[in-house]
């Protein structure tokens, strides 16, 4: 499912517009990245909670060439589901 499916779906369930619907999902995308940026978490109970994560940076072998790379340091964003909504599909 896409997010245009997504949306539709939503906007079925909620009786609201799809428009309505696609604009709560892009603050909702927004208000997540926005607190996450600052380094602080979103805890969403019954659904899940994310965070801010950093890689290291770190040395890699490429077999074909025997060469040592070094890949960058990133942050990105990561996401962890309560048990209850894992396991809510059985």
């Amino acid at each position: 499912m896409n997010k245009t499916e997504f949306v539709d779906v939503l906007a079925k369930k909620t009786k609201l517009s799809k428009q309505k619907c696609d604009m709560f999902l892009e603050q909702l995308k927004n208000s997540i990245l926005e607190v996450c940026s600052k380094g602080e978490e979103v805890n969403l109970r019954n659904f899940g909670k994310f965070s801010l994560q950093e890689k290291k940076e770190r040395r890699y072998l490429n077999p074909q060439t025997k060469r040592y790379y070094i890949s960058k340091a990133k942050k990105f964003i990561n996401f962890k589901s309560y048990k209850n909504f894992k396991y809510a599909i059985q």
